[in-house]
């Protein structure tokens, strides 16, 4: 891959980081205190949620750096073996974290509390299929790391 190919890979990974920040320090504390004054039976939640909400965003933000290090590895152009299978492992299972606390966010609100009626059983569905997802991807990217350098 070269710099030209790469640069809009690493515009995305940098505006999926700033949106991640933006939501981490702003938009889900900000809608869980707006939440909490809506429904004060349940305000009791918000802090723990915003809680595993905000360490499942650094799990996305980890995968994040491991999509820079695996785009940063194609273009020097380093031998899949010898650091990107470790990054990839680090993207699947970052994003395998990130999806199993919202997964579990959901499930909680949903079955324990009895809130947010059948919206929190499609978010536990969406966020359990992106686990196998994660994971799919990552042979994907090393098959096509290995691909890349062994026709370069």
């Amino acid at each position: 891959m070269t710099r030209q190919e790469a640069l809009p890979l690493r515009c995305a990974v940098v505006a999926f980081a700033l949106t991640a920040v933006l939501l981490q320090v702003v938009a889900v504390p900000r809608l869980a205190a707006g939440a909490a004054d809506a429904y004060p039976e349940v305000a009791y939640l918000a802090s723990p949620y915003v809680t595993v909400i905000g360490a499942a965003v650094v799990a996305f933000e980890v995968a994040l750096l491991a999509a820079w290090q695996l785009v940063s590895a194609s273009v020097v152009n380093r031998s899949a073996a010898r650091g990107s299978t470790g990054w990839a492992n680090t993207a699947a299972v970052s994003l395998g974290v990130m999806a199993v606390l919202c997964a579990g966010v959901f499930a909680h609100a949903g079955f324990i509390e009895h809130i947010g009626g059948p919206a929190m059983l499609f978010g536990l569905l969406i966020f359990l299929a992106l686990v196998p997802v994660a994971f799919a991807l990552r042979y994907g990217v090393l098959g096509w790391l290995e691909e890349e350098h062994s026709v370069g």
